[in-house]
C-alpha cells in the first residue's frame, strides 16, 4: 500500500513539473534612452546620450517560475556625445547608430503577475552611421551590457517590461585606419519600456 502511495505522490509532482516546463519563444520589442560618459586617449571624460528602437527574441526554457536561455537583440537610433570645447565641432557630434547583441537570461516568473530577470551579453556592438569628430561612417563600438528588468504579466499574452541596462564599451574600431583597435572607456545607462510576448511551448 506505501508503494501505491509513494507512486502516486511521484506521478503527481511528474505531472506538476511538467505543466509548468517548457521552451520558451519570447519575441520583445522596446524604446530605450539613457546617458554616460566617455574617455579616449588625449582628451578628458565627456558625456554622451542616446535613444532608440530595439527589437529582439529570447529562446529558453521555464519549469516552476524559473526561466533561463538565450536573448539576440537588434536596436537602432541616434548617439549624441560632447567635443572638445576648443574646437567648433556644433555638425560633428551626432551619429546614427545600429546595434547587435548577444547574451543570455535568467529569470523567475512570480506568484503576483510580475516577472524578474537579468541578462548579460557576450557581445555588444554599435556601429555609427555618419562622420563625426570621434570617428567615420562604420566605426564600430564593442563591449558588453547587463540588463535588468521586471514585466508585468497581467494582460492576456503579453508582458509590459521596464529595463535598465548598464553598457561599458572597451574598444573602437576604425574602419579608416584598416579596422585599428582603439581603447576607450565608455559606460551607457539606459531606460528601456518595451514588450514581449513570452510563449511556452
Amino acid at each position: 500500500m506505501r508503494l501505491f502511495k509513494s507512486a502516486g505522490l511521484f506521478l503527481v509532482l511528474l505531472l506538476s513539473t511538467q505543466s509548468h516546463a517548457g521552451f520558451l519563444v519570447e519575441p520583445l520589442i522596446g524604446y530605450g534612452f539613457g546617458s554616460g560618459e566617455y574617455a579616449r586617449s588625449g582628451i578628458t571624460t565627456r558625456e554622451s546620450s542616446e535613444n532608440g528602437v530595439q527589437f529582439g527574441a529570447r529562446l529558453g526554457y521555464q519549469m516552476l517560475g524559473l526561466m533561463g536561455g538565450l536573448e539576440f537583440r537588434k536596436s537602432s537610433g541616434s548617439y549624441s556625445f560632447d567635443g572638445p570645447t576648443s574646437l567648433n565641432l556644433a555638425n560633428q557630434t551626432d551619429a546614427d547608430y545600429s546595434g547587435t547583441e548577444f547574451g543570455a537570461f535568467v529569470g523567475y516568473n512570480l506568484p503576483i503577475l510580475l516577472r524578474a530577470y537579468i541578462g548579460y551579453t557576450f557581445s555588444t556592438k554599435w556601429e555609427l552611421d555618419g562622420n563625426s569628430w570621434r570617428g567615420g561612417n562604420g566605426d564600430e563600438l564593442s563591449g558588453n551590457t547587463t540588463t535588468l528588468g521586471v514585466g508585468f504579466t497581467g494582460l492576456p499574452f503579453v508582458s509590459l517590461n521596464l529595463e535598465y541596462r548598464m553598457t561599458s564599451f572597451d574598444k573602437w574600431t576604425d574602419v579608416s585606419d584598416n579596422n585599428n583597435k582603439i581603447t576607450v572607456d565608455e559606460t551607457n545607462n539606459q531606460i528601456v519600456l518595451g514588450a514581449s510576448i513570452p510563449f511556452d511551448l
